[in-house]
């Protein structure tokens, strides 16, 4: 699967780099918000995995973005954040997103929940 990994911390999207490629995924890579929806149009990922908290434009503006997009309507958008789930999940999941994820992920949490979203071969 095309996964595009949007976190502005390099230390962060090195990890999540790293522990999506030992999954067998290819990852393409975005900083900030507005570069998530370039970089989604140019390279049509079949998974958006986004940070909330990124400057200029944020997680939950970004995946509005995404989702006015016909072509992106369906495709699932997993965020993760250090914020508290309980104060972030319903805004991300109103924002559009199909499923939060808190930080710190382990391997096992990020390929379950990628699994969830995997097409039928």
């Amino acid at each position: 699967m095309k996964i595009l990994l949007v976190e502005d911390t390099d230390d962060s999207r090195v990890l999540f780099r790293s522990m999506l490629e030992k999954l067998g995924h290819d990852v393409i890579e975005a900083t900030n918000g507005r570069e998530a929806v370039q970089v989604a149009v140019e390279q049509s990922p079949d998974l958006v995995l986004m940070d909330l908290s990124m400057p200029e434009v944020d997680g939950f503006q970004a995946t509005g973005a995404l989702r006015a997009i016909r072509s992106f309507v369906q495709m699932p958008i997993i965020v993760f954040s250090a914020y508290s789930a309980n104060q972030y999940r319903e805004k991300a999941l109103a924002a559009g997103c199909d499923l939060y994820l808190q930080k710190p992920v382990d391997l096992d949490e990020l390929s379950t929940a990628l699994k969830k979203f995997a097409r039928a071969a």
